[in-house]
């Protein structure tokens, strides 16, 4: 072990007197919980709501309900510590909802010394381990007790009724409900399992016993982490709270403003914002000015010109293009075409009377006539092609039209036809009328009344007036103009006289668009982006201030609640336990580390056996909110894992060395309970266990529940050695419930004296059975009485006539006792002999020929046996004593 620094005994001041000196350079809100928490011993919500209020007003936060401080001082330390009372088991009764345990049985234990309450597997043993294990302080608490799982559901939780003592004075009866706070002085009873095994060997543990003062800077720490927790809730729903002007662009611009605004902190000066918001007579005059200079935009008008220049340019175009097409000459010529189409349309008709005067219909070589001749040429030319038009030759030829054979007088009709089309007067009318055609419709390809042409004539009204109106008229005549030609082309009557005189517009239209672009040059030349820039900020500059004034108010509780945040950051570092946890440490170093080391140092030795291969020591472990830990480690190699390297045996002794020695720094003596404290794997160091619980039960009260015969073994023969007293309790299972008390060993750990006095016990209660003949369930009453006798015989052999010399599975020989052995005699042996055979003839264990007779030994006979057993036992007893 590691030399031990000087004891806490030997040092004048106590633990309050170092917390007194300490609390001076503490808040004083910490320097006020500490004097509650030495007046109460813990602390309440109350409590935890007026040191917040406290600690919300030393950083100037608005608090109404902060309490007045009263420090700690000299006054509030108590005079003389005081000493904690004793805490023991007396009973658990009225389990409820716990696994399948009878709600109406008492488990009951003894008030000193050593309890062994023994249980086979389904007994009830674990549920009444998991009731101590949740009400009591336990490393693990494992889970919630379940009900019974064959039973109705249960709508309530475990709970039982748990009776204590409190310095041997019981006390009345406490209800425990699983889930609630244990009632008072449970926490003072201490629990060991596997589960609280793990955990003492591999992690690292709360120091869970302390002198008295010691757990006042642990609590002080709990406390700072409730406040710390109040005041982290109050600063997230401020940090939660985004004003929406924050969202603003003007908030978050190149301005100002915008600087100013997302910079702002609780420290920002109100007056600041009041003179940035604030906007003279001069600055609302430049609010309006300034827009004004920046409507114009020199880029956009030059740009807006020359757009309106080639609007122009096309209006030009189309205009020239009009006058061209209806101009004076233009006109005389579409007449002249007019005045040529008729005169020979007019010569062909004549021909054609001529021709064709006899003929049934009129309008031969008529427009509509001809396009109905061309039809039937084409047609011809499609259908016979191989003839001449009309298809008049053959005598077989028929109309192309009616598809009718054709008559002579009708084969002489088309081809008058045929040559009258083929006359050069008829092809003159045609070329006439066609040349008239197209230039009458070349005319409709001028747009002089569309969508492009008046928004080309706004373009000029914006412009000029007296150029609008030039055009306008222009428009106008030449209008005029085309409407004349197509009413004389459809009506053929070419009289009208010329409507209106042209004028030449188009100078005009020149000379106003080369004003454009002489004006877009200018512009161009004058326009100057840095004066436009400084312009730009400017009314952005005084826009944000303007837009400030409306959002004054909302900025300013802005602030006030940015100020309230940093002053919560504040309090809340105020709450951190890094002080706390080092001067809690230190207290510990001097108070209990070095006592828990020693503890544990003797407990290894005790327990060599189970460590002889290991060289363990407890060291103290980082800490956390004002409290103190230790683990278990390897001298030497300090960061080696114990928990990985030991094996099974070991694991267990090094835990219950840890859990020892804690209760070794306890000042009083409370009860310590052990769930099943070893397994299979543990039969090495079972001897080592049993013997180190059994000598704690010497110094408080020890209660252990197992389900291993042989450490029940271990235990009495420790006690009986010790001369230390033993209650055993037994558990048993009956049909649908568990946990049925019984006193006394379980049968393969009964003495002979106590399996004598059940199969007596037995055999009398069978009696009913023979008086009713009730003869199958006597004999099989008889068969087991008799097996369970033969087993007995075999325990008088081990603990009488060899006087436990040897004792299976037992580590050592008793050599002490060898000589009482030779007091057994030969007639001892036969009356053994003899009733061993006559119980393994009758004992159900072995197959009976079925061709043997069996005759049933009355009850009278039976006891007979067992007093014959009884006897032999007692002749060998006598012998032994007058051996020396």
């Amino acid at each position: 072990m590691r030399p031990l620094v000087k004891s806490p005994a030997t040092r004048r001041m106590t633990i309050h007197d170092d917390i007194l000196a300490w609390s001076l350079d503490q808040p004083h809100w910490q320097r006020d919980a500490l004097r509650r928490i030495i007046e109460k011993g813990s602390f309440d919500v109350s409590d935890t709501d007026e040191l917040t209020a406290a600690c919300r007003e030393a950083y100037g936060l608005s608090e109404d309900s902060a309490p007045e401080l009263t420090l700690l001082a000299t006054e509030h330390i108590p005079s003389r510590q005081r000493s904690d009372r004793k805490i023991t088991l007396c009973s658990i009764s009225e389990a409820a909802n716990v696994n399948a345990l009878d709600s109406n049985q008492l488990l009951s234990f003894a008030a000193t010394g050593l309890t062994v309450v023994f249980g086979y597997n389904g007994s009830g043993k674990s549920g009444y381990g998991r009731i101590l294990r949740r009400a009591c302080r336990a490393r693990s608490k494992g889970a919630p007790i379940l009900p019974n799982v064959m039973g109705d559901a249960a709508t309530a939780p475990a709970s039982a009724v748990i009776t204590t003592a409190v310095d041997d004075a019981e006390q009345p009866p406490a209800q425990w409900i699983d889930g609630q706070q244990s009632p008072d002085g449970l926490g003072a009873i201490s629990f060991f399992d596997s589960d609280c095994a793990s955990v003492h060997v591999r992690d690292k543990n709360e120091v869970a016993f302390t002198p008295f003062g010691l757990e006042i800077l642990p609590t002080l720490g709990d406390l700072c982490k409730s406040v710390q927790a109040k005041l982290n809730a109050e600063k997230r729903i401020l940090e939660g709270e985004t004003p929406p002007f924050l969202r603003n662009s003007y908030a978050t611009g190149n301005t100002k403003v915008g600087t100013t605004l997302s910079e702002l902190k609780g420290s920002t000066k109100p007056e600041d914002l009041d003179t940035l918001a604030s906007l003279n007579d001069a600055e609302l005059e430049r609010l309006k000015e300034i827009p004004v200079q920046l409507a114009f935009d020199p880029q956009k008008a030059a740009k807006d010109l020359r757009v309106q220049a080639g609007r122009i340019t096309t209006l030009g175009r189309s205009l020239a293009a009009a006058e061209k097409a209806l101009s004076d000459e233009v006109l005389a010529a579409i007449k002249a075409l007019a005045s040529d189409a008729a005169a020979k349309t007019k010569a062909a008709q004549v021909a054609a009377a001529m021709n064709f005067n006899d003929d049934p219909l009129d309008g031969i070589g008529e427009p509509v006539w001809r396009a109905l001749w061309e039809a039937a040429r084409r047609y011809s030319t499609d259908a016979i092609p191989d003839t001449g038009f009309p298809a008049t030759d053959t005598e077989n030829a028929v109309c192309v039209l009616c598809q009718q054979p054709l008559a002579e007088d009708a084969k002489d009709r088309l081809e008058r036809f045929e040559k009258f089309v083929r006359d050069d007067s008829a092809q003159q009318a045609t070329k006439a009328t066609t040349a008239l055609t197209t230039a009458v419709t070349a005319l409709d390809r001028l747009d002089l009344q569309g969508e492009g042409t008046r928004e080309q004539m706004k373009d000029v009204e914006a412009i000029d007036a007296k150029v609008f109106q030039s055009v306008r008229d222009q428009l106008a005549t030449l209008l005029r103009r085309l409407r004349a030609v197509k009413l004389a082309y459809e009506s053929s009557n070419w009289s009208f006289e010329t409507p209106g005189t042209l004028n030449d517009v188009t100078d005009h239209l020149v000379a106003l668009i080369k004003t454009l672009g002489l004006r877009a040059a200018e512009i161009d030349k004058s326009a100057d982006a840095t004066e436009r820039k400084r312009l730009t900020d400017e009314l952005a500059e005084l826009k944000a201030r303007e837009w400030l004034t409306t959002v004054l108010g909302d900025v300013k509780e802005h602030v006030s609640r940015l100020a309230d945040i940093s002053k919560l950051k504040k309090a809340i570092a105020e709450t951190k336990t890094n002080a706390i946890t080092t001067k809690s440490k230190e207290l510990a170093k001097l108070y209990v580390t070095d006592q828990l080391r020693n503890a544990f140092a003797d407990e290894i030795n005790k327990m060599q056996q189970g460590v002889r291969r290991l060289n363990v020591e407890l060291a103290a472990a980082e800490g956390k909110h004002g409290r103190t830990f230790y683990r278990v480690q390897l001298v030497g190699a300090s960061n080696a894992q114990v928990g990985t390297i030991v094996s099974e045996g070991e694991h267990r002794c090094i835990a219950l060395a840890g859990f020892l020695s804690e209760l070794a720094t306890e000042p009083t003596k409370s009860t310590v309970v052990f769930d099943d404290p070893v397994t299979s794997l543990d039969h090495h160091w079972r001897g080592c266990f049993a013997q180190r619980l059994v000598e704690e039960s010497a110094n408080r009260q020890v209660v252990v529940f197992t389900h291993d015969i042989v450490f029940l073994h271990d235990l009495l023969d420790g006690a009986s050695r010790s001369g230390l007293p033993v209650q055993i309790q037994q558990l048993a299972a009956r049909q649908a419930t568990a946990g049925i008390v019984e006193s006394g060993l379980p049968w393969d750990a009964r003495s002979v004296a106590a399996r004598i006095d059940t199969l007596e016990k037995d055999t009398r209660a069978a009696q009913t059975l023979y008086d009713n003949h009730e003869d199958e369930a006597y004999k099989a009453k008889v068969e087991g009485i008799y097996g369970r006798l033969r087993a007995t015989i075999e325990k008088v052999v081990e603990d009488q006539i060899f006087c436990r010399v040897v004792v299976r599975h037992r580590d050592y020989i008793n050599l002490k006792d060898l000589p009482k052995t030779v007091a057994v005699t030969a007639q001892h042996c036969e009356r053994v002999k003899n009733l061993f055979s006559k119980c393994c003839d009758i004992t159900d264990a072995h197959h009976r020929s079925p061709s043997r007779g069996f005759s049933v030994p009355s009850p009278a006979d039976v006891l007979h046996d067992i007093a014959e057993l009884s006897g032999v036992v007692d002749d060998v007893k006598t012998d032994q004593r007058s051996i020396v």
